[in-house]
């Protein structure tokens, strides 16, 4: 069981072979790299299978390469997302193997597995893009990190990948997209310079080009999707996998991968992030500190456990969720209420 997705295989992979397998989105949700939360968002899991199974298919009708095999209906029948009627949260899916990184004693990782040549394996990388810098967004701990230690170089040749001339403030867009790579097997998510990346991807140099090509034109389609019905996708994260070519994998493009904007607010799961920070910060603080330890098991050093949402918000997140899918789709499959309404009706909880 995943934090937010159960994978059933139905058939296991091998490294000459795809298997085949089956994503069900659960209404869990995790933040901060925590795990299951204390509570369900009613209406989350097919909220974002039916934004992922879109966006695969658009992706898909451009000769995109993925993992998606198709969503499943009421019946288990493979089925478009313009063929439902009612929403799902299954999607079958193309597996490929996974391949752990060793921990050591040293507190880090070993990629030995990882060698130039294999085939049929999950690419160890979760590839990070920044079209801005809304609310949360990790860049400005990083600015203020390299402002702590005086590198003022650093922090221009971070602004320049940006094609920015100044430090951006929270909601700015950038001139230019940006691209990072961090870990995707590790208790946390370690940021990875680009050669760094490239070591330990398991990808040859021609195949690792191929990941970035492949990126470069995903983040532009999900992106322009967003415009088209009225978000601002300002960043998201992208997996890959490797089968006789790098295919886009995981899921892409959702409230949970992106941060996406509407009417100068966030619909995503950004939003759970920052109430915690407001409303349990002792909590959030314990979960920074132990990550920093650079152990595996940091969570078995946090003596706080989170608190629950209130009851109302539980059910308005949930609504935000499933309406702000039918609205990235462009179908009425969980008639709900206007995405503005539910929107004016969480803003109390925002401040």
């Amino acid at each position: 069981m995943g934090s937010v997705k159960d994978l059933t295989i139905k058939k296991e992979p091998t490294e000459s072979n795809l298997g085949r397998g089956i994503f069900t989105f659960s209404d869990r949700y995790s933040v901060f790299d925590w795990g299951k939360m204390p509570d369900d968002i009613p209406g989350k899991g097919a909220a974002l299978c039916m934004m992922a199974a879109f966006n695969f298919e658009m992706l898909n009708e451009e000769n995109i390469p993925t993992h998606y095999v198709g969503v499943l209906d009421g019946s288990m029948k493979k089925a478009k997302v313009r063929g439902l009627t009612e929403p799902s949260s299954r999607m079958a899916i193309k597996l490929s193997r996974v391949i752990e990184p060793e921990f050591l004693k040293s507190g880090k990782y070993s990629y030995a597995h990882f060698v130039k040549g294999i085939n049929n394996f999950v690419v160890p990388l979760e590839v990070i893009y920044r079209r801005g810098a809304p609310l949360g967004s990790s860049l400005f701990k990083t600015i203020k990190k390299l402002e702590n230690s005086g590198k003022e170089e650093e922090i221009r040749l971070l602004l320049v990948k940006y094609g920015l001339k100044k430090e951006p403030q929270p909601g700015d867009l950038f001139p230019e997209t940006g691209y990072d790579f961090t870990t995707k097997f590790e208790s946390t998510d370690r940021a990875l310079a680009d050669d760094e990346a490239y070591s330990i991807s398991g990808l040859s140099e021609e195949q690792f080009g191929e990941l970035e090509d492949l990126r470069n034109r995903v983040v532009p389609m999900i992106s322009g999707r967003a415009d088209e019905v009225g978000f601002i996708d300002y960043d998201g994260k992208l997996e890959f996998i490797f089968f006789k070519g790098v295919k886009l994998g995981d899921v892409a493009g959702t409230f949970d991968e992106n941060r996406f904007m509407f009417n100068g607010e966030q619909v995503s799961k950004e939003f759970l992030r920052q109430w915690y920070k407001k409303n349990q910060p002792e909590w959030y603080e314990a979960c920074e500190e132990a990550k920093s330890k650079g152990i595996e098991d940091w969570r078995s050093l946090v003596k706080v456990q989170p608190v629950h949402l209130p009851q109302e918000l539980v059910e308005l997140v949930g609504e935000m969720y499933m309406a702000g899918s039918d609205r990235y789709i462009g179908l009425n499959l969980f008639r709900k209420r206007p995405l503005e309404q539910i929107m004016d009706e969480l803003r109390p909880y925002r401040n």
